[in-house]
């Protein structure tokens, strides 16, 4: 069997970002940067946000990048302007358990997102 061979740094950005907006798919996701040392080793603390009083459990940005939408252990949601570092929006989610993940639906104007938590709801 042959070696793999290494990622581009331009290309595994490229990746990251068409895995982020469905473009990609899972499969061919972890097969391209699955074990890309490379990449993991570029990659560095842009900012740290801190508002969430649990575990934060999901994070994901809208289509455009601009927005940042996370949930936690303790049922809340919040959009954040993530190069300001500040919250935006902070919601109780409405769930009775821990928010599993939370997106921002595209073609929506940022107006639509879709929750899921532990309550199975």
């Amino acid at each position: 069997m042959g070696k793999r061979a290494r990622t581009s740094l331009d290309t595994a950005v490229v990746d990251v970002w068409k895995r982020e907006v469905g473009e990609l798919s899972t499969r061919n996701f972890a097969h391209r940067l699955g074990a890309s040392e490379d990449l993991v080793l570029r990659l560095d603390l842009f900012r740290k946000l801190e508002n969430h009083r649990g575990c934060v459990n999901t994070v994901s940005f809208n289509a455009d990048g601009d927005i940042l939408v996370s949930g936690s252990d303790v049922r809340r949601v919040l959009f954040w302007d993530w190069e300001a570092g500040q919250v935006k929006l902070s919601f109780h989610s409405g769930h009775n358990h821990n928010v599993l993940h939370a997106k921002i639906m595209p073609y929506t104007e940022d107006r639509s997102i879709v929750t899921c938590a532990a309550d199975g709801r």
